[in-house]
């Protein structure tokens, strides 16, 4: 029998892969017929970031995309990364869950409370849950990031290759601080190791598109979540990619910033006679560094543009591999990412005092090592600004800097392609829009015998295919809440509150089609409006079960921060 035992560990995978592809009782006939379905998600990317969005990174195949899709320009994220991924799978608000806010900083009224319990919950069932029992085989690649209390092998992948915490080196297992000196991998559920050569980007689609070929002999659609953990910190990249971009951003990140607003006016994403938003205090003039800082700060962005770059090969690739293998034209691909920019740096925010000092004892962030594996850099506020492209804040906050994000749509002959949208749609809206694409009922009030939270999204695909005019009737919309800062948007209008100190604690109101950086406070001009909306935000944090931290909750804060950003 000891004999059998490497032969049997080789031939594991591939036994769990077909018993994994194989239709459910009822489902193989309607499962032949079913689109195969891929969500592409990046971490942290800027909208402006990807050329389908006026950003100067080499992005092509972002691009190939585009021309075969729709690319929204109105689209819509939570501000932080684990309430996005936790809307993205379910297709229910944050607070509904487990998510209503970040695990890591809970607030004490929030504790133990339903809806933040600071994983994915059981009353909510994901997307690879649903096609699973409809016949798809399901895989997820990169990162999950949605709690340790259950992992994707448990929530309906059939395979899966994923990094279980929000962040860790992108060639090896390293942590971030001293309580956490490593991460966590898994493959199919159990510990798994990583191979010498890792890279992120590339290993995790090397396992997808692995995944999709031994799928193939089955009779059966497959559903992807390709997951990538770029280009969140720390900024990493191979080196013959940060090469290409050595000398690109020289000029700084105001021009970077001014470049980016010119261009998302000139494709027409941003209105023509918009004003760039000041840019904040805390972001030194350019000509202020000096020329040694310059080169250190233009060598960040290289690198942080680099791992776009390559996150853009590695799509290509699969791409790629779908058009060889004759699956493309029968593919619907998502592409989008979880929020805005993000700001934080570790080696100069006094906020995560254990990481700074984890960082300076065990990496080397000098000129020579940004982005090799030795080192272990952070984008920081001036860049993350300049990502924002004109908006005001990043990743965090509920402005639109921090829940403005990419979205491109692809399903070849079935919608437009090469168009462009501003209809208002969020992350709770994709769930239910491929569920309707791939002719899947919404599950519930049950599935697999508990009791699950309704979906909250609303199907894009009347719109995506022109048999309605809009996704959201006239005065509906989605409301957004992390850390106390709060906001609602239905069609162009936009209430919103931000605590101090990023901002009065008042609330305002902004047309976002003519205003989209939130310079112009409308509420007093136009109360019928805001009376309006300020009921239907009332009603979303009652439906949802919100519960506001504390009027003196600051995450920050709390951590011994200052600054007008919350940093």
């Amino acid at each position: 029998m000891h004999l059998l035992k490497p032969v049997i560990a080789a031939l594991l995978p591939c036994l769990l892969l077909l018993a994994a592809c194989a239709p459910r009782a009822g489902a193989q006939e309607q499962a032949a017929e079913r689109p195969n379905i891929l969500i592409i998600l990046a971490d942290d990317l800027a909208y402006s970031d990807i050329a389908p969005y006026g950003g100067e990174i080499d992005t092509p195949n972002l691009s190939r995309l585009a021309d075969n899709g729709i690319t929204f320009s109105y689209f819509h994220t939570s501000p932080m990364c684990s309430p996005s991924r936790a809307m993205l799978l379910t297709g229910v608000a944050q607070h509904r869950t487990g998510y209503g806010s970040m695990a890591e900083f809970l607030s004490e009224n929030q504790r133990g409370q339903p809806g933040y319990e600071g994983y994915l919950n059981d009353r909510v069932v994901t997307l690879a849950e649903i096609l699973r029992e409809e016949g798809y085989a399901t895989y997820m690649t990169g990162k999950w990031h949605l709690g340790g209390e259950s992992n994707p092998a448990q929530r309906g992948f059939d395979r899966s290759f994923t990094l279980v915490q929000g962040a860790g080196s992108h060639f090896d297992d390293s942590g971030y601080a001293d309580f956490m000196p490593t991460v966590t991998y898994l493959r199919d559920g159990a510990p798994a190791d990583l191979p010498e050569d890792f890279y992120s980007s590339d290993f995790y689609t090397d396992e997808m598109i692995r995944y999709i070929d031994e799928g193939r002999e089955a009779d059966a659609p497959f559903f992807g979540y390709l997951s990538f953990t770029a280009p969140h910190w720390p900024l990493h990249a191979p080196a013959e990619t940060i090469a290409k971009y050595e000398d690109r951003y020289l000029e700084g990140w105001e021009a970077l910033r001014s470049n980016r607003f010119a261009a998302l006016q000139r494709i027409g994403m941003v209105p023509p006679d918009a004003v760039l938003a000041p840019s904040l205090d805390s972001v030194p003039d350019w000509d202020s560094l000096t020329p040694e800082q310059q080169r250190y700060q233009a060598r960040l962005m290289a690198v942080y543009a680099a791992m776009v770059d390559r996150l853009d090969q590695n799509i290509g690739r699969i791409l790629d591999h779908l058009e060889r293998t004759g699956e493309l034209d029968n593919t619907i691909i998502i592409f989008t990412s979880d929020n805005g920019p993000e700001a934080i740096d570790f080696t100069t925010d006094p906020i995560f005092p254990p990481a700074t000092d984890w960082v300076a004892e065990n990496f080397d962030n000098s000129l020579e090592s940004l982005g090799s594996a030795e080192s272990y850099p952070f984008y920081g506020r001036p860049w993350a600004q300049a990502g924002a492209a004109g908006h005001r804040y990043y990743k965090t906050f509920v402005a639109q800097g921090g829940i403005h994000s990419p979205l491109i749509i692809s399903w070849p002959g079935r919608i437009d392609s090469g168009g462009r949208t501003r209809a208002f749609a969020t992350l709770v809206d994709i769930a239910p829009t491929l569920l309707d694409m791939a002719g899947v009922a919404r599950p519930g009030p049950r599935f697999a015998g508990r009791l699950i939270e309704t979906m909250t999204g609303r199907s894009m695909l009347p719109y995506l295919t022109g048999e309605a005019e809009g996704i959201y009737p006239e005065w509906d919309g989605q409301g957004f809440e992390l850390f106390g800062n709060e906001a609602f948007i239905a069609g162009d209008w936009k209430i919103m509150r931000l605590r101090a100190p990023a901002g009065s604690g008042e609330w305002a109101l902004y047309n976002l089609a003519r205003d989209p950086n939130e310079l112009t406070d409308l509420s007093a001009a136009e109360p019928e409006i805001f009376a309006r909306l300020m009921e239907r935000h009332q009603a979303y944090l009652r439906d949802n079960g919100v519960i506001l931290p504390p009027d003196d909750f600051n995450m920050f804060a709390a951590a011994g921060a200052d600054g007008e950003d919350g940093h």
